[in-house]
């Protein structure tokens, strides 16, 4: 019988990353890290799953555990999440998938696994069921582990979005019983703006602009997590040791300040690791990726240093997200990416929100270690977290751009694309939004109230640090009350 206590172990400065399967790793600092997934197996329909690398699974596994770091094996990713849905709604598949997992474990000796559920364009989802199909899933999963692993406990992690899993409603608004069964999941906090959209902007945002670009960052990502009840200290924070490039349909050198400009469709060639390849998940013609790994910005000459631009190229800074950007006006090419400051001030962040530590993709993307330095300067691996107060300025901009706080407690965010979920009681949840004034004391617990209950105005409040705060929903949104929740859609 499955016993499962009030929550799985919290765990304190993990630094995972992920080890590509495609990528050679010989040049890597293993050490920097305490957990290593070894991406990604791919499962097949019938429960099966491959898992074609470069290297050999078992000798790169020994070698991580010299190094004193923990491999996992990680499932899914983006091409390989097609058949998530169908595995978790059959038991057979289900069982063929975890004896898979207990036996690759078992063989190449490794102390976990990593579920990456990606939703594309690929994917055929449940929606009706597929949360509580996981649920059950991860329940058996965890129940095998604890009966052939009793002598050495096995980690279930988990890759996540932006917000809580999908249900028949929404995003669930109480994920707590997922927190019993897994060791901590990583929010996929990049490829926030990118191909997608029509505009320019940051691929990896800390805080977000209200109504510019995707609304979501690790800040909102965060915030939908814990009001959905996952404790922050079994959340690790993803970050992109790359960023994307895209094309501006016009000079954004004349307005440095906007990091948000029209762009181009097409996606132009990214480092000299990007290659033409099809996304079998969009039946699109083979394209550019647009992806440049910080390493190469340092190696082919776009950064002269960490944090200084070499010409024609410029170094911007994003006060809004805490982002860096590069731009060179003669081809209009834009690069969006993070580097040492903005690694450190998502760090803080991790410390001051009590988070139970990062997550990189991936470990091969960084240059003489100094994103790795920047990060460990404020995050060591198995200890505690620091106790000093992060740094109240965000790292100073080359450009003349005036950089803003880097996360007060006043600046909480929402996303405009789905709901928002409060940790408000039904007494609380059922006021009357007219007794609502802006900066004024609403209590300890986080609040999201919409300012009119017709459903036909985008402003909202949040209740944080103990005074209302106003935010507003995407352009073109209302703020939608229900019950104590809101999300915002288009209005009624």
């Amino acid at each position: 019988m499955l016993v499962l206590v009030a929550a799985r172990t919290a765990y304190s400065n993990i630094i995972a990353g992920y080890a590509p399967s495609w990528k050679n790793m010989t040049d890597v600092d293993l050490s920097s890290y305490t957990h290593i997934n070894l991406a990604y197996a791919e499962p097949m329909a019938n429960g099966s799953f491959i898992l074609e690398a470069s290297y050999n699974v078992l000798e790169f596994a020994s070698k991580i555990q010299k190094a004193g770091v923990r491999p996992l094996l990680a499932l899914g990713g983006w091409s390989g999440s097609i058949y998530f849905s169908e595995i978790v709604k059959s038991e057979d598949s289900r069982k063929h998938l975890i004896t898979g997992i207990v036996e690759s474990l078992r063989d190449n000796h490794l102390d976990g696994v990593d579920i990456d559920w990606v939703a594309n364009e690929c994917n055929k989802l449940d929606v009706q069921n597929d949360a509580a199909n996981l649920l059950t899933f991860l329940k058996e999963l965890r129940g095998e582990f604890d009966s052939q692993f009793a002598d050495a406990k096995k980690l279930i992690a988990l890759g996540v979005g932006m917000t809580p899993f999908l249900g028949p409603e929404g995003p669930l608004k109480d994920v707590s019983e997922y927190a019993k069964l897994v060791d901590y999941i990583n929010i996929l906090a990049y490829d926030v703006n990118g191909p997608h959209g029509d505009t320019t902007g940051p691929n990896a945002p800390l805080s977000l602009q209200q109504g510019k670009g995707s609304q979501a960052s690790l800040i909102s990502a965060v915030d939908s997590w814990t009001a959905a009840k996952f404790p922050a200290s079994q959340i690790t924070a993803g970050l992109a040791f790359y960023g994307r490039a895209a094309t501006a349909k016009a000079d954004m050198a004349a307005q440095s300040w906007n990091i948000y400009q029209p762009r181009e469709e097409e996606i132009p060639r990214g480092d000299n690791d990007d290659g033409l390849w099809a996304d079998r998940c969009n039946n699109k013609p083979p394209h550019f990726s647009g992806v440049w790994s910080y390493n190469n910005l340092r190696k082919q000459g776009m950064l002269e240093s960490a944090e200084v631009a070499a010409g024609p190229w410029q170094r911007y800074w994003d006060s809004a997200s805490l982002t860096p950007w590069l731009y060179n006006a003669e081809t209009k090419m834009f690069i969006s990416y993070d580097d040492v400051p903005s690694i450190k001030a998502k760090a803080d962040y991790v410390v001051e929100r009590g988070l139970g530590g990062v997550g990189v993709f991936d470990i091969t993307m960084d240059h003489q270690g100094e994103l790795m330095n920047s990060l460990r300067s404020v995050i060591s691996p198995g200890s505690n977290h620091s106790q000093e107060a992060p740094s109240s300025s965000a790292p100073q901009p080359t450009s003349s751009v005036p950089s803003t706080s880097t996360f007060s407690s006043t600046k909480l965010e929402s996303s405009s694309s789905s709901p928002l979920y409060s940790e408000t009681s039904s007494e609380e949840g059922n006021k009357d939004s007219s007794e609502l004034h802006i900066g004024s004391n609403c209590g300890d617990n986080v609040q999201y109230r919409c300012m009119r209950e017709d459903g036909k105005d985008s402003e909202f409040a949040i209740c944080a640090a103990g005074v209302w705060v106003s935010q507003h929903c995407g352009s073109g949104t209302a703020c939608i009350q229900n019950g104590n929740y809101i999300y915002c859609d288009w209005p009624r």
